[in-house]
């Protein structure tokens, strides 16, 4: 039955073959044409062998290993190829970069602190070292009717402390005169205005102050007037201006206010308490009462009403005056006010105390609140906040050479004669009189110079400091006791003992390191630590895992348990309490990252021991006599780990995060520089001088990406299954 079924299918095959029809390609001289309807036979196919033996042939391609399998299939991820790349250039630069930059990192350059960023030329406008600044209060001391926009540029310039250097300004542009409520901008430049204080939802007290410098020994002797006392409701002022004119929650309300005099006086028990007298009773601050307003036609003499309070006391310690907003509800938790001018006139006969309530007054808010920034004395300052409101000043915009400031030429003056004999020695420069002796001359009393017959030579512009030659009226100073001085002109650059103006492509910090030198010291430390501590990690983590994989059951459940307590500690705390018992150094640092950063290695080996392990090439290997380490290493591990090194691969960088998290929490690294160490040190210029903070972030972010798809590509190379796979 069976062949007679075999017999009629072949049959239906030869009559569906008879019934085709053929195209034969004929290869004769007429080659190409088609040949419809030929007919083939078995004379038109001829057998083509190599020779008359069949045999094997050998393979055309040469056999390859798992390692060159692995890099082929790497090469072809190209985003895993650039991230090597770039980790590979980031290594090379953290060890290289802190070799050949000579630049000290270990100690204060106090004469190159916060220098901008430079690559380029300055002038490009773009990471040239320069920095735009705008809207800066400017000095009009000079010239303060300038008219013309060259008179502007002569002689209109920003502070002097913050931007030392005038040569270092360039594209000044004016603005006319406008109003400011930033003091910090002002400076000692800011006129009129008012000083604007109270009491916000942030305190805690039921009143707020604006009070005056305490007298240690106040004699009132004579009368004490109030002369003035200006005072405005910033209400009256918003809905004048407008709402967004006033710096000032929505709902603040304007207090009840008096104006008091404050002293100390020892009590019964010779103590010192505190004690006041309300001067002047105001019903509010905008309506302030009929003893104010009649400081507009008499003043008042306030030395009267603390007589008559004390009894005719007129000695008092600690004496100061203050302003007073009380605040009685709850709803009048936002208070403040405004003040112009507050004066004294006193007709006491010490010079001593005319002179105290001479500097307590003002008539311009400004300068009152200023006054810390001119003679280092504060005479007001309020419990609360306090602010300047509607200052008056011209501003400017301007771009500012911070490489120029640091070391173009400046003006140094001084007892430097001792570095002009050291030119000399060294032949760079020459001064002589007629008779080829030296005019400048050292001995046991001091420094000497003879004026009536000098000359001065510069003879090696390259080297010597010095940008212009130094005249007999530079010095100064007495001859007779040798107490002399000079002034003189320098390429500051030079005199710092630099051959050309440096250049610092990542800027310097607050004390004038090389962020670029730092940062790549960062990373080499970092870098270090996050290997070290991935090879420790992983190796143990490797190990600890492949045993709970392989065996299970009971050994399993014991490592498991023991893993889980370790796991339950939080890593800060054991962190904390590593640092805090041996102290904050690299090898203590990887030693509390590595007794719990094995746990994830361990449990992902696990995993995978435990999805492998019962294979069927693993059964034929046991059965075959393959002990337990060669199933562990031969079959199972090289089939897991790809999964397995692409989570350990990432912690590396893991580690470098969380130095520097640890860092910021103040536990961080001590003398030595990390990335979190660096970000540490610099967080607080983030407003102020971002770079500080933004090349070390890319560091970082780099570090992150780069990792991750490296991993990722490493992931793939290593995975036996993908072999021979393009």
């Amino acid at each position: 039955m069976g062949s007679s079924t075999q017999e009629s299918e072949w049959g239906k095959r030869n009559s569906m073959l008879e019934d085709k029809d053929f195209e034969l390609l004929d290869e004769s001289p007429n080659a190409g044409e088609i040949i419809e309807d030929a007919d083939i036979s078995k004379d038109d196919f001829v057998l083509t062998q190599v020779d008359s033996s069949v045999h094997e042939q050998k393979f055309q391609t040469k056999p390859t290993t798992f390692l060159k399998d692995s890099l082929k299939r790497f090469g072809k991820n190209k985003s895993s190829v650039v991230a090597a790349y770039i980790l590979g250039a980031l290594l090379l630069m953290s060890f290289i970069v802190p070799l050949v930059d000579t630049s000290n990192t270990k100690v204060a350059h106090p004469y190159e602190t916060y220098l901008a960023p430079k690559l380029f030329k300055a002038g490009t406008g773009f990471w040239d070292g320069t920095i735009k600044y705008s809207n800066i209060a400017v000095d009009l001391s000079e010239m303060p009717d300038a008219k013309t926009e060259e008179e502007k540029q002569l002689h209109w310039w920003p502070s002097s402390k913050k931007f030392p250097q005038r040569s270092a300004i360039s594209k000044k542009v004016f603005t006319e005169e406008k109003y400011s409520n930033d003091i910090s901008n002002l400076g000692t430049f800011g006129k009129e205005g008012y000083v604007h204080f109270g009491y916000y939802e942030s305190e805690a007290s039921d009143y707020v102050a604006f009070s005056s410098k305490a007298i240690p020994s106040l004699v009132l002797d004579n009368d004490l007037y109030l002369t003035s006392f200006d005072t405005y409701d910033a209400n009256k002022i918003r809905e004048k201006e407008g709402k967004d004119s006033f710096n000032a929650p929505d709902n603040y309300v304007v207090g009840e206010s008096a104006f008091y005099f404050l002293y100390s006086e020892l009590n019964t028990d010779n103590v010192l308490e505190d004690k006041e007298i309300k001067l002047v009773d105001y019903a509010t601050v905008h309506n302030i009462g009929s003893a104010v307003e009649r400081l507009k036609e008499e003043k008042l003499n306030i030395s009267d009403i603390i007589k008559n309070e004390t009894g005719g006391q007129t000695e008092f310690q600690n004496a100061s005056f203050s302003v007073r907003l009380n605040v009685e509800h709850e709803h009048q938790k936002n208070t403040c006010a405004l003040i112009r001018s507050i004066t004294f006139e006193s007709a006491s006969t010490s010079e001593n105390i005319r002179n105290i309530f001479n500097d307590m007054s003002f008539t311009d808010a400004t300068k009152a609140m200023t006054k810390s920034i001119n003679d280092g004395y504060e005479y007001w300052s309020s419990t609360g906040v306090r602010r300047i409101y509607l200052s008056k000043a011209h501003f400017c915009s301007f771009v500012y050479d911070t490489y120029e400031a640091a070391f173009g030429v400046r003006q140094i003056e001084g007892e430097f004669v001792s570095d002009l004999l050291t030119y000399a020695d060294k032949g760079w420069i020459s001064f002589k009189d007629q008779f080829g002796l030296d005019t400048v001359w050292k001995d046991d009393s001091g420094y000497f110079i003879d004026r009536t017959n000098y000359s001065f030579k510069i003879l090696d512009p390259v080297n010597c400091p010095l940008a212009k030659e130094i005249t007999a009226d530079d010095f100064y100073g007495d001859d007779v006791f040798g107490t002399l001085g000079v002034k003189f002109s320098v390429h500051y650059y030079k005199y710092l003992g630099y051959t050309k103006a440096p250049i610092y492509l990542m800027g310097t910090d607050k004390s004038g390191r090389d962020m670029f030198k730092y940062v790549f010291e960062g990373l080499r430390t970092s870098l270090l630590l996050g290997v070290l501590t991935f090879a420790v990690c992983f190796t143990f983590g490797l190990i600890w895992g492949s045993i709970c994989g392989y065996f299970g059951g009971a050994v399993d459940l014991l490592m498991e348990r023991f893993t889980d307590i370790l796991s339950g500690i939080p890593w800060i705390v054991v962190m904390t309490l590593i640092i805090l018992h041996f102290g904050s150094n690299f090898w203590t640092f990887a030693l509390a990252l590595c007794l719990t950063g094995w746990i994830g290695t361990a449990a992902r080996t696990r995993t995978q021991f435990y999805r492998f392990r019962g294979r069927e090439y693993v059964l034929a290997s046991r059965t075959l006599g393959a002990s337990d380490a060669r199933l562990i290493a031969k079959h199972i591990l090289p089939n897991a780990l790809g999964t397995i090194i692409t989570g350990a691969v990432l912690m590396i960088p893991s580690v470098i995060f969380s130095e520097a998290t640890i860092s910021y929490l103040g536990l961080g690294l001590k003398n030595t520089s990390s990335l979190g160490v660096v970000l540490s040190d610099n967080q607080a210029e983030l407003l102020t001088n971002p770079y500080l903070l933004i090349f070390p972030a890319v560091i970082i972010a780099l570090i992150m990406i780069s990792f991750n798809l490296f991993g990722n590509g490493l992931r793939d190379a290593i995975n036996p299954s993908l072999k021979g796979e393009d």
